[in-house]
Parts: structure tokens; C-alpha cells; sequence
């Protein structure tokens, strides 16, 4: 900005100058009555001192009078002209005819020297975000070309904007599309067309389709996408790699010189935790980059397999329907047994027991309930059922009967909220075939969730026919009714699916063997597969004794990648928590291991995470000058190449809308305000004073 002179202008009137007039008189008078009387200063000197006198009396009583007078400035903004250069990889892998890096650059660099003489410039280098300053390691992994222009309206919107200069390929893989974001600028767009159009030769793997959660010793299908160009005749193999060696290869036959293949492969999840995979295709010779040509997926392979046994009184045609049920997802295996036989070895090893119809009237079965006290059971009664010795076995339901059943129908309670059920299977619950449950008084013996009530013909009752609750640490479920092979038989009928029951007892074995989480210390990520740019955020928690949150101790962590390299941290305290930002770091699969110390307690926490390596960039190498020239024209501004930036100046300075505004400030000031008022009385008084003081007048 430029800012001009001031320039004053005195507001007189006609009663101004009859107060100047007047207070040049009060100046004289004061002057007479002070000088008249003989004294010992000559002539010249005592009419000197009666002008000080008069000047400096008529000036003060000027001031209490003295009209405003205006100031003008002008201040002069410059066209404000943003140079967007972008840094991504795709441009330092670009093999454009007449394109010299170094050229370039120190020609973009003249360029800015250029338009600083005339304009104000501002230069930005821009990839995933935009950053300050020209860069040209195109290094960036993403690009982001509309962030340049949300950029711009957000920092200089109410600037005297002159054009925005962006030098890029066109290509973009991260944000909105740029044209319709450039729309929102109200100034000319002059792009510079980097890269090249021409497809050339080269073999890549465009994209992996895949699910970042596999079970352990499950099969999975991943999908990998090739894509080459002017390759036609060529031979290439796709293989895939885990640790231990190649697990799947197949022969790439290249047929035409823009050719598209999507290949499935099938893998085994062998050990819990992440896996990686390499997908790789083998070389081309002449190609324009190898790096497109290896990906690595890593997938996180959890023990997703529950042991459910089903201990039974006797045959039951619940035990199969059930059974079936369950092993609809085939994370749980099941097995059933009757009480006489089973093994303690099957009690061992099952995350969730279902004891139907026990204990019975024909089997107190209290050896079974002793040796199942540590597992999360579901209760299902029944006619044979011993429902005196159910009551004593739990600390959820009481139910005094005299032993006889009676039908109930399902009423879906709409205050549950330990889990969910789709509305479909919530409507079907309610119009399935009665069961067969004890009749009697119930009475719940604690907090309990009730997702079923008991309906008796017509009337809804409070009776639990499906009910949970804790006990002893454990979580227990019971089911008050027998005869859910009915539901399964009569949706098969109606609907030719088991979808209501299949979700309903699937939703139930869930909720019960989920274990909950009793550890004092913990530490997690934010996920477990991060991108190359991403920062890495960890969590941790601690808890005392009596499970509080607290954060008193401080928590440190290593980091450690395969390489071998150590990142030592320590974490923030954020409220009763502890949170991390590790930063950026460098690609690869890390494992971590904190500690923190409360009182004499020592804790540790371990876990493992990966930095996937970013290669979008090199997945679209052809350059999009269409929409570059598209976006300058709508903008009215032009496209043009890198060897024509020393014609740039010409087209800015030629464009009318790019022009200096001039703002015009005036202000209307007080006479008394002015300093130099203040300064010319003081320096006639003190003249006059100084002159009596040295003639003996003072």
C-alpha cells in the first residue's frame, strides 16, 4: 500500500471570521494593558515582545472557537497477485517434451521478481495443503488443487485481489473438483500447464479392493486392479506376498495400449494381528516408473471364533434350531451336549454355555452349575425344567410355580438398549407361535435389561420371557420359555428365511461372551492402519482401584519400526485421560510398549499399528490440461506453458479488471488537537518570557 500526503482544509464561515477578528483584538488589548506603562526595554524590542504577547493570546482564545478543519489521505493498494506451485511427485515423474526442472524454477522465481514491481505477490507451493513459499521437491503425496482456492477466499477475500497464477498438472486425487470450486473467485485464473497429455508407456496397479479386518484362519478376497498404457505385446506377473513368500502369482498377458484388468485373489488369514501383503507386477522394460507397480495392503487378522456349548437335560428340538442358528455366523462354533456326559474340557474352552432346561425336575444338575460358575450362561426353561433350583442358581429372576407351563407370545420392550434389533425382526418377534413358559409369580432380583416381556392371550404382562443381568461378574441371560424351534419353522413358511430368529439368538450369544475390558492401563491408537501423511494419535487410560479415571502419573512410550529405529514420546494430559500426536512418521508396521507407574504399581501396555505408504500419485501420471484450460477461462484469465511465463507480465497488465485502487480517508480534526499548536505557543511565550527575564523585567 501506498499512502499520500495529507492535505488540510480550514472550515471558516462568516461568524469564524468575526471570532478571528475578535480574538485578535482580545490579543492587542492584553498586549496594551501589559507594555503601556514606561519601562526599561527599548523600543524595537518592547514592540517586539507586544507581537509575541498579542500572537500567543489570540492564538489561545482562537483555539476555544477555531472551526474543524479536514484532513484528506489517499492510500494507494496494489493488486494483490497469488503464485499456487504445485510440489506433488507426480510432477517431478512427469517426462514432458522441453520441460527442465531447473529451468523452471529459477524462470517461475523471475517471474515473481518481475511482478513485484508493479503488483503485491504472494507465493504458495500446495499438495495434500497449501503451504507458504515456492517449493519445487515435488515431494507432495496427494494434491489438492482446490485447497489453493479456498485458500485464497478465506486469507484474501477482502483484499484488492488481482489474479491467482497455478502451475500444475490438473491432477488431482484429493478433495473437490478445482473448476467448480474456482468458480467462487471473482478474479482472473492464469494457468501453467505442467506434465504431459501423452499416456506413456507404463504398467500399474491402479487399486486394491479389500476388507482391513480378516478372522483368523479364514479365507478372504481381495481385488487388484491393473491398468496399462502403449504397452500392447508385453508380459507382466502379479504376485502377492506375505512374510513367509509368495502366496498367489498369475501370468499378465498386455493385449492393447490402454488395457484394464481386474484380477480376485483369494488369501488365508494365518495369525492373529496385522498382516501385511505385497501385490506386485513385474516390470516392463522402457516403463515410466517402477513405483506404481507394488502396493502394500495390510490387513488386521482377529480371533473371531467363540466356543458356545449348549448343555441339555434331555433331546430337544430347540437344541438343533438353536444350533443352526447360531452357526449362521461363522465366527462361533458349537457344540451340544447333555448334562451326564460332557467334559470338563468342552466347559474349558466355551466362551458362552447354554444350559436348556437345567437344572430339571429328573436333574438338579448341581455339579453342572458348580462347574460352569465362571462362564456367562444363558438360562432356557421349560416344562422339564426345576424352577425352584433356577432361582437359587442366579441372581437375575425368581420364579415361584407350581410346575405347570403356560403359551405366551413375545412383546418387544422398547427400553432395551443393551444391543439392537431391526425393526423387521422386532415386528416378527410379535407375531410368532406362543412358548411354553412356567407358570408363576416372577420377580427380578437386581438391575436387569428385559428385551421380551411375557403376553398371556391378549394382555401384555410384566412376567420377563427374555431377560439379562450380571452375576458375580459374569454376564447371565434367561430365556423363560421353550418351543423357539416354532419361530424358526413358521418364519421359514412365511418368509422362506430364518432372518428374525437367525439375528435375535446371534444378537444374544454376542452380548453375552463379549468380554469387557478390566485392564488399569490402556493404551490405543485411533485406528490401526494410518496413511503415509496422516499424524499418529494414540489414547491411553488409567484407572485406580476402585476403576476411576485418573492421570496423575506421567505415561511414556517407545515406538519401534521394523528397521529398528526408536521414537520415544511422552503423552499429554487431557482431562482424566492421556492423549498423543506422535506426528508424521515414516511408512511401515510399528509396535509400541508404555509405562506408567501408580504408587508402587507398575503398568504396561503393548499394541502394534502400520503406516500405509502413500502412492496415489503415481497411480494417474497423465496430465489433465483440459481442466486448466477450462478453469482459465471461466475465470477470464489464459492457459499457457512453461515456456511462455515471461509473457505473464504482458497479460496481467493488459487485463482492465487488474487494477490499483486508490481509498480516499478524510477526517474532521480539532485545531486544539494539533501538537504544533501546542509547540507555537509555548515557543512564544517562552521567547517573550526569556527576553524579560534577561531586561531586568521579570
Amino acid at each position: 500500500m501506498i499512502i499520500m500526503p495529507l492535505l488540510f482544509q480550514l472550515q471558516f464561515t462568516t461568524s469564524s471570521f468575526f471570532w478571528l477578528i475578535g480574538c485578535l483584538s482580545l490579543g492587542l488589548a492584553y498586549a496594551f494593558v501589559l507594555y503601556r506603562s514606561k519601562s526599561n526595554l527599548n523600543k524595537t524590542l518592547r514592540n517586539s515582545l507586544f507581537a509575541l504577547r498579542t500572537l500567543a493570546v489570540a492564538i489561545l482564545s482562537f483555539l476555544l472557537f477555531a472551526p474543524p478543519f479536514k484532513t484528506i489521505s489517499k492510500t494507494l493498494e496494489k493488486p494483490l497477485i497469488i503464485i499456487a506451485q504445485d510440489n506433488s511427485a507426480s510432477i517431478g515423474i512427469s517426462k514432458a517434451k522441453d520441460f527442465n526442472p531447473q529451468t523452471y524454477s529459477s524462470q517461475l522465481k523471475e517471474l515473481e521478481k518481475a511482478l513485484s514491481a508493479d503488483y503485491e505477490v504472494r507465493s504458495f507451493n500446495f499438495g495434500s495443503d497449501v503451504k507458504e513459499g515456492l517449493d519445487f521437491k515435488y515431494d507432495a503425496k496427494l494434491t489438492d488443487i482446490s485447497s489453493v482456492f479456498k485458500m485464497v477466499n478465506d486469507q484474501f477475500s477482502n483484499q484488492n485481489m488481482g489474479a491467482v497464477i497455478l502451475a500444475t498438472d490438473g491432477i488431482y486425487n484429493k478433495g473437490g473438483n478445482p473448476q467448480y470450486e474456482s468458480k467462487n473467485l471473482k478474479v482472473p485464473v492464469y494457468t501453467v500447464a505442467l506434465g504431459d497429455t501423452t499416456p506413456k508407456r507404463d504398467i500399474l496397479i491402479s487399486n486394491i479392493n479389500y476388507n482391513n479386518i480378516a478372522y483368523l484362519d479364514n479365507q478372504f478376497q481381495i481385488e487388484v486392479s491393473i491398468e496399462a498404457y502403449q504397452s500392447k505385446g508385453e508380459f507382466s506377473k502379479l504376485t502377492v506376498s506375505d512374510n513367509a513368500g509368495i502366496v498367489f502369482s498369475k501370468p499378465v498377458s498386455i493385449n492393447n495400449n490402454e488395457y484394464r484388468l481386474n484380477i480376485p485373489v483369494i488369501l488365508q488369514a494365518k495369525h492373529i494381528g496385522i498382516q501385511k501383503f505385497t501385490v506386485s507386477l513385474a516390470p516392463i522394460s522402457n516403463e515410466l516408473s517402477s513405483k506404481n507397480n507394488t502396493q502394500a495392503i495390510f490387513v488386521e487378522v482377529i480371533d473371531g471364533k467363540r466356543n458356545v456349548l449348549i448343555i441339555a437335560n434331555a433331546p430337544h428340538p430347540d437344541l438343533t434350531a438353536i444350533k443352526q442358528a447360531i452357526e449362521v455366523n461363522k465366527n462361533y462354533v458349537v457344540k451340544v451336549a447333555f448334562a451326564d456326559n460332557v467334559d470338563n474340557s468342552e466347559i474349558d474352552k466355551a466362551g458362552l454355555i447354554i444350559l436348556h432346561q437345567l437344572p430339571s425336575l429328573t436333574n438338579v444338575a448341581q455339579n453342572i452349575l458348580k462347574r460352569v460358575s465362571a462362564k456367562p450362561l444363558l438360562f432356557i426353561l421349560g416344562a422339564q425344567s426345576n424352577v425352584s433350583g433356577f432361582s437359587a442358581a442366579q441372581s437375575v429372576l425368581s420364579i415361584t410355580s407350581s410346575g405347570a407351563v403356560q403359551e405366551v407370545i413375545a412383546k418387544v420392550q422398547p427400553d432395551f438398549y443393551a444391543f439392537t434389533l431391526s425393526e423387521a425382526s422386532r415386528l416378527k418377534l410379535q407375531n410368532f407361535a406362543p412358548l411354553f413358559a412356567p407358570f408363576g409369580n416372577y420377580g427380578l432380583k437386581g438391575p436387569t435389561s428385559v428385551l421380551l416381556n411375557q403376553q398371556i392371550g391378549k394382555v401384555a404382562t410384566k412376567m420377563p420371557l427374555l431377560a439379562f443381568g450380571d452375576d458375580n461378574q459374569r454376564k447371565v441371560g434367561v430365556l423363560t420359555g421353550e418351543g423357539i424351534w416354532r419361530w424358526q419353522l413358521e418364519e421359514f413358511q412365511e418368509n422362506s428365511n430364518h432372518d428374525a430368529v437367525d439375528e435375535l439368538l446371534n444378537k444374544i450369544i454376542q452380548y453375552l461372551s463379549s468380554r469387557d475390558d478390566k485392564r488399569k492401563f490402556r493404551v490405543y491408537t485411533a485406528k490401526n492402519a494410518f496413511d503415509e501423511s496422516e499424524h499418529i494419535i494414540l489414547n491411553a487410560e488409567l484407572y485406580n482401584d476402585a476403576y476411576e479415571l485418573i492421570n496423575k502419573p506421567d505415561v511414556n512410550i517407545s515406538l519401534k519400526n521394523k528397521s529398528g529405529k526408536n521414537y520415544t514420546y511422552l503423552f499429554s494430559k487431557s482431562g482424566n485421560a492421556y492423549i498423543l500426536d506422535a506426528g508424521v512418521l515414516p511408512s511401515g508396521e510399528y509396535v509400541y510398549d508404555a509405562k506408567t507407574q501408580l504408587g508402587s504399581k507398575k503398568y504396561t501396555a503393548t499394541g502394534q499399528f502400520v503406516i500405509a505408504q502413500q502412492q496415489t500419485e503415481f497411480q494417474q501420471t497423465t496430465a489433465n490440461h483440459q481442466l486448466l484450460y477450462t478453469m482459465a477461462r471461466q475465470n477470464g484469465g489464459q492457459m499457457i506453458y512453461p515456456n511462455q511465463l515471461d509473457e505473464l507480465p504482458k497479460l496481467i497488465k493488459a487485463n482492465e479488471n487488474i487494477k490499483t485502487v486508490s481509498y480516499e480517508n478524510r477526517q474532521y480534526e480539532e485545531l486544539i488537537n494539533l501538537k504544533v499548536i501546542f509547540f507555537l505557543i509555548l515557543g512564544l511565550l517562552a521567547m517573550e518570557w526569556f527576553s524579560r527575564k534577561r531586561n531586568g523585567e521579570i
